[in-house]
């Protein structure tokens, strides 16, 4: 049996954002990316930057006929970098790079058939992190349509 479709369209957007590296020509080389625990930890000899990848919410927003259904899938990208020196330069690099990333110009396909992306707002700062880490928390939803 394949994969459901909010996996497969998960994978696809994992795809885009591993892509972000100074070698595809984005100011920021990741250091790792999590998408499969609930949570990231961070400690003292962690290589920043991370991304973490985490499901947020999915909706069904339209049914047609014979089933296939429109569905909004979104989650949220939280990025850790090194604070300090140049802290903001490097959180305005990296989300530049994840919007670069993430609207490519070229659809994701699945089945000949589209998948929309949306960020909502970016959050920038969280002070309980402290000065060592500089955080980006960004919401994204997929809209993709499934069949029956």
């Amino acid at each position: 049996m394949s994969q459901p479709k909010s996996t497969q369209v998960v994978a696809k957007l994992l795809d885009r954002l591993e892509a972000i590296s100074t070698a595809n020509g984005y100011f920021t080389d990741l250091a790792h990316i999590e998408s499969d625990k609930p949570q990231v930890d961070i400690q003292h000899d962690t290589s920043l930057p991370v991304l973490h990848l985490r499901n947020l919410e999915n909706a069904i927003t339209s049914v047609v006929a014979g089933g296939a259904r429109s569905e909004a899938r979104t989650l949220q990208i939280d990025a850790y970098l090194k604070g300090g020196e140049g802290a903001r330069q490097r959180q305005d690099a990296l989300l530049d790079d994840l919007y670069r990333a993430l609207y490519t110009g070229e659809k994701i396909k699945l089945d000949r058939l589209a998948v929309e992306i949306s960020t909502g707002v970016a959050a920038l700062d969280d002070a309980d992190l402290g000065s060592r880490i500089v955080p980006i928390y960004l919401p994204v939803t997929i809209t993709y349509t499934s069949e029956r």
